[in-house]
């Protein structure tokens, strides 16, 4: 729903006013747990055209300017920072669009910018395609990414479809995210991302194990992390785990075992809804990582410990991506509600924002 209203209400968003005829590069700032995926999800798609950097800083860089866009994603509207960083573009001429509640400080420190206006009434931790649409409607109306909303539309309905998939009210053993969640109960959990917005996936579902149920992830990209995601493997299974000398006596230890999650190792290399690529890049890109996801599979066999994959639609990777993310929060939902935890309860850093 949140994709759908972005993608009917984008005349009011204004952003044929966002045009900038040359642009040298693109800032993207966020605060709260949904906007760090956005941020990562944007400047991933930003990259291949243009410069594209997440901007931590209190002030914009010098060199920031009237050819360079500024992307801003403010689920609550009244961080300081984003207040005077908002200033900063207006006062310098950048092409800024800006997400925020309406009437809220950085919607008012945008000055003359596209602003869409969030929702109030949502959970902080809900806000993810809320804030996320509008800055890749913005993408597009600059020309650094092609996302029309036929695209906007199909990624909405792999989110409704995988809503059904992991739906609250199915039983473990027809719903997905329920049994692996239950399986992460009892691991470690290891999320590989096979592919460039598998990777964001991939971190994505970490960060929500960590930030909804307390259970510590790691995330890793391939194929650059296979060597950080081998050894996790192999330290967490039999030989790993067996009787050394920092083993613990008095329980049995069963979070020490790895279990593996794939995002991304589906379809082919080659596969035309990848978009176009150049073959080398297919080839050191999307062969390179699938050839990786394949060995930690075999490895994970090897050793004992469970893996599989991620089970998305098929369709462009930002559909799949949507998919993934939305299984991983599923997943890290149930996790947290069988540790006895509230998913939706504010962490310290968010009761901060």
């Amino acid at each position: 729903s949140q994709v759908r209203r972005a993608v009917e209400t984008a005349e009011e968003l204004g952003l044929e006013r966002f045009i900038a005829e040359v642009l040298l590069g693109v800032l993207i700032i966020g605060t709260e747990a949904a906007p760090s995926v956005t941020v990562r999800v944007v400047t991933r798609l930003s990259c291949e055209a243009a410069p594209a950097l997440a901007w931590h800083g209190v002030e914009l860089p010098r060199w920031a300017g009237p050819a360079d866009a500024l992307l801003i994603g403010a689920v609550d509207g009244r961080h300081p920072r984003l207040v005077a960083l908002a200033e900063q573009g207006a006062r310098r001429g950048l092409a800024m669009a800006v997400v925020a509640p309406a009437e809220s400080q950085v919607a008012a420190a945008a000055g003359r910018a596209p602003v869409h206006a969030l929702a109030t009434d949502h959970n902080v931790r809900a806000f993810r395609w809320s804030v996320l649409t509008p800055l890749l409607q913005a993408l597009d109306a600059l020309g650094v990414q092609p996302l029309p909303p036929a695209l906007l539309r199909e990624v909405a309905d792999a989110l409704d479809r995988t809503a059904e998939i992991c739906r609250p009210g199915s039983e473990s053993f027809t719903n997905p995210a329920k049994a692996l969640a239950i399986e992460f109960a009892q691991t470690q959990p290891l999320i590989a991302g096979a592919g460039a917005l598998a990777g964001v996936a991939a971190r994505a579902t970490a960060d929500a194990l960590q930030l909804y149920a307390g259970v510590p992830a790691v995330a890793v990209s391939l194929p650059d992390g296979i060597a950080r995601a081998g050894a996790v493997l192999r330290g967490a299974g039999p030989a790993g785990a067996g009787d050394g000398f920092f083993r613990d006596r008095l329980e049995d230890g069963g979070r020490d075992r790895a279990r593996l999650l794939v995002v991304g190792d589906d379809g082919t290399a080659d596969d035309p809804e990848l978009g176009p690529r150049s073959g080398a890049r297919i080839q050191l890109d999307e062969v390179a990582a699938r050839r990786a996801a394949s060995a930690l599979h075999r490895l994970a066999g090897e050793l004992g410990l469970r893996s599989s994959s991620v089970d998305v639609p098929p369709g462009a990777p930002l559909t799949r991506f949507a998919a993934a993310t939305a299984f991983g929060d599923f997943t890290a939902a149930y996790l947290a509600l069988g540790l006895g935890l509230d998913p939706g309860a504010s962490a310290p850093g968010e009761l901060a924002h």
